[in-house]
């Protein structure tokens, strides 16, 4: 780790907690919260503080930058950078207290993708090993759909406390163990993202102080991610033009389960005649926690399986400790998982008694699950 890190790390966590801490207090003050309704499973309204606690520090890192030059990138550049962000950040904070149509949100969507694009944070040239692939007229479709990608795929799997800012972190633990990081001007802000992702994870997992992302930050952090993909694929200079597969392919492996999940939605309401946009209780995480796995467990599937996709794509490249760390602790989540649900199935199907509690009654499946549940909500 680069010792200007050791700095950074500190700074960036204190500036995290205190503008979660800071606007969550707010967002109740200015009752600007997420309510429970039928579909959703949490019971007292939330702050949706979350996302805008995570892209205020952001800024005010992005602004810095600005202002000393956005090394690694021409000002212009970064001031598109910046306000294709901000303007994802307003449109997902706007949604989550004023719905906006589908069709509204996709084009704000598409002009902020555009507008990256056209700064230079795009798909052109990638290089895959001894073979250079020119996308040519394909640039600008394929990093629309990129953006667009990440930033739907981040939203849809917004249903459930810990997902969606968990397979982020995903994606940027992948980027900082790969090693790109040190040696590329983006690696600190990969570093910086991840450490406020995960000062709003401890907020989101809490029980005193738990707040939600909301659109306006699910939608900011898949964006984030499909930028920092790109911008760490960037050669140094000197090296040439084209993108190096290996950041693009980390990013996508970490969002591989979210990226699944929203296309067999896609085709299951399709199918139903139902829009694509419909919110729905049939994610995969609604049916592990309906299989019986508790909200923990659910999560240590999902990222469990993230985390081996990641693996798969880091092992041909980068060996040694991290290679093992890499494989050991998703492997042991997934297999953690599935052993609990094979025990849950098998207690259902009374092939295997729970123990006794003290008075003698049984400790049904749901009894014990319900609690842990209830930290889900519902997602698009």
């Amino acid at each position: 780790m680069p010792s200007s890190w050791f700095t950074l790390v500190p700074l960036t966590l204190v500036l995290a907690w205190l503008f979660q801490e800071g606007l969550r207090h707010l967002a109740v003050s200015m009752d600007l919260v997420d309510l429970p309704n039928s579909r959703k499973i949490h019971r007292r309204p939330v702050p949706l503080s979350g996302g805008i606690g995570i892209f205020a520090p952001l800024s005010l890192a992005m602004i810095v930058w600005l202002a000393r030059g956005a090394s690694g990138m021409e000002f212009l550049h970064g001031l598109g950078l910046f306000t294709a962000m901000g303007m994802i950040t307003l449109t997902g904070f706007i949604d989550d207290f004023r719905p906006l149509s589908p069709s509204k949100r996709l084009l704000v969507q598409a002009m902020a993708s555009f507008l990256l694009w056209n700064v230079g944070v795009r798909l052109d040239v990638i290089q895959l090993g001894g073979f250079t692939l020119d996308l040519g007229l394909l640039s600008l479709p394929l990093t629309l759909l990129w953006f667009m990608g990440f930033m739907n795929t981040s939203n849809f799997m917004d249903g459930m406390d810990g997902l969606s800012g968990g397979m982020t972190l995903i994606a940027l633990g992948g980027l900082l163990i790969s090693g790109g990081t040190q040696s590329s001007v983006f690696g600190p802000a990969v570093l910086v993202l991840a450490l406020m992702v995960a000062v709003y994870l401890a907020f989101n997992l809490s029980t005193r102080r738990k707040v939600f992302l909301g659109d306006s930050g699910s939608l900011t952090l898949g964006m984030s991610v499909g930028i920092l993909g790109i911008l760490l694929a960037k050669p140094a200079a000197g090296a040439g033009t084209a993108l190096s597969w290996h950041p693009l392919a980390i990013v996508l492996a970490a969002y591989s389960v979210g990226i699944a999940d929203v296309a067999v939605s896609i085709i299951r309401r399709s199918r139903r005649g139902a829009s694509i946009f419909k919110a729905d209780s049939h994610h995969f995480h609604h049916r592990l926690l309906r299989a019986g796995l508790d909200w923990k467990w659910t999560l240590a599937a999902l990222h469990g399986l993230a985390g081996l996709a990641v693996f798969a794509v880091s092992v041909p490249r980068y060996g040694g400790v991290w290679a093992l760390i890499q494989f050991l602790v998703p492997s042991s989540a997934v297999v953690g998982a599935g052993v609990r649900l094979l025990k849950v199935g098998l207690v259902r199907q009374s092939v295997v008694l729970p123990m006794d509690k003290p008075d003698g009654s049984h400790l049904s499946v749901a009894s014990d699950e319900e609690p842990e549940a209830m930290r889900a909500k519902g997602g698009r």
